[in-house]
């Protein structure tokens, strides 16, 4: 019998596993939300490092994370336990992730170029640890599963999931970050981060009980750094899927830079932010919940674009609209997240059925590799999000804690608003080109079955 094509040690992922996927899920969001939505403001406002050089300590970090992330894709690809080879990664990294998340909100007295590169040092250290288990996170789903529906439903519970951790986080941060500063606002943000860290890390440990994987890897296959390449470079459906994917997530990323000091400066109060928080997710849940079933009757690449055009619609009304009128702003927050929810939905799908096309084509099986190419993504819309938030905030002239000025509203308003409109227009382009369709996946599918099916005999 050759031992060229992977096999399935289960039909598919029971209750169990999948809720145990969505609980892990929930405690990376604790973290991840946390870190992502308070790094910016606390290096400014706490830790008093200029806007400037808080943008740019993101951006270089994910310079790095270039090579962290397929780097740890290929890891997780190796790692061969009796846990398997993901899920082990939930155990593994639930500790230093909840140390470098609390260095990351320290505040040790230093000066000048020495509190800056602690505050680099530190937020590249808690990068590293999160890639580590982000990446085998998300490549779960296709380890769990061979059956494309059920994996798409995987994605969308362990999103909604995500989701509502971050929600959860928007909501009780501030009242946390309060809570915790007996001594100080910079006590409060450090004591929060273990507070989250901890929270988070014992979801974890939850998901990596529950979890089993189910998809084994094809025997004796071997790897290279050539091979490792070829399977993001010749994989034109990843890369198209990508491309329309980043463009998507820095539009994001850019709004929650901003979010909090639209909240604050434009609409006059940072405590709006847990009600603006709390106010996108039904939006986002009714998009996510939608996507699965809209993906059994229509094409993904035709959602994909139909989805891309209604969020873009929807937030240039929204500029047009301005921000003067909280009612309003409250109306578009509800709506907008809509198709972006779904839109977050068909990129992971899409991106995971890329996985049976590459193994088609060559018979390498890289969960890892191929997934760590969208936590990759992810980190480059950060770098680029976080990078253009600390030129935003410095080229609008933001004065932290002092009143601004009208034309630095207007800048706020006009980046939250016309950004997503832009960038969701031009990630129309890459799905043009995208010819994955449903039925040559199907196609794709049934071929490897019967691969499998004739080297079995």
């Amino acid at each position: 019998m050759k031992n060229n094509v992977s096999t399935v040690a289960g039909q598919t992922a029971t209750k169990k596993e999948i809720f145990g996927h969505a609980v892990a899920g929930f405690g990376q969001n604790l973290i991840y939300g946390f870190w992502s939505g308070y790094t910016m403001v606390f290096f400014t406002d706490v830790f008093g490092i200029a806007a400037s050089a808080a943008g740019l300590i993101v951006l270089f970090s994910r310079i790095w994370d270039a090579i962290n992330d397929p780097m740890m894709g290929a890891i997780a690809d190796r790692t061969r336990t009796r846990w398997g080879r993901y899920r082990p990664w939930l155990l593994f990294m639930a500790l230093p992730i909840v140390i470098f998340l609390t260095l990351n909100f320290s505040t040790p007295n230093l000066s000048g170029g020495a509190k800056v590169t602690y505050a680099a040092v530190t937020y590249i250290l808690m990068s590293m640890a999160f890639t580590g288990v982000d990446v085998p996170y998300w490549t779960l789903p296709s380890a769990m599963s061979s059956e494309p529906n059920q994996r798409g439903s995987i994605f969308a519970t362990s999103r909604l999931s995500t989701t509502l951790s971050s929600l959860l986080v928007s909501i009780i941060a501030v009242p946390v970050i309060t809570a915790f500063s007996g001594n100080g606002n910079a006590a409060g943000y450090r004591n929060a981060a273990l507070f989250f860290g901890c929270g988070g890390a014992a979801l974890y440990l939850v998901g990596f009980l529950f979890i089993r994987e189910h998809v084994e890897p094809v025997a004796k296959q071997k790897f290279s750094l050539n091979s490792t390449l070829m399977v993001i470079v010749k994989n034109k459906p990843l890369l198209l899927t990508l491309a329309a994917f980043i463009l998507i997530n820095t539009a994001n990323y850019i709004r929650s830079g901003l979010a909090i000091y639209y909240a604050a400066n434009n609409l006059g109060s940072i405590s709006l932010v847990p009600i603006l928080s709390l106010v996108a997710v039904p939006g986002m849940i009714i998009g996510m919940l939608l996507t699965p079933a809209l993906m059994r009757k229509f094409d993904k690449r035709s959602l994909f674009i139909t989805f891309c055009l209604a969020g873009a619609a929807l937030y240039f009304i929204y500029f047009l609209y301005g921000y003067q009128n909280l009612t309003g702003v409250l109306v578009f927050t509800a709506i907008a997240p809509i198709p972006l929810g779904s839109l977050s939905i068909l990129a992971s799908t899409m991106i995971s059925s890329t996985i049976e096309y590459m193994e088609w084509k060559t018979g390498q099986r890289n969960e890892g590799i191929i997934s760590s190419s969208q936590t990759f993504s992810s980190k480059v819309c950060i770098a680029i999000g976080g990078g253009l938030s600390g030129l935003i905030l410095t080229l609008s002239n933001y004065v932290p804690n002092q009143q601004q000025t009208v034309a630095t509203l207007n800048v706020f308003h006009g980046t939250l608003t016309l950004a997503p409109t832009i960038l969701l227009l031009i990630a129309i382009v890459p799905m043009l080109f995208f010819d994955l369709t449903n039925e040559k996946y199907a196609q794709i599918v049934e071929e490897l079955k019967q691969r499998r099916a004739s080297q079995m005999e």
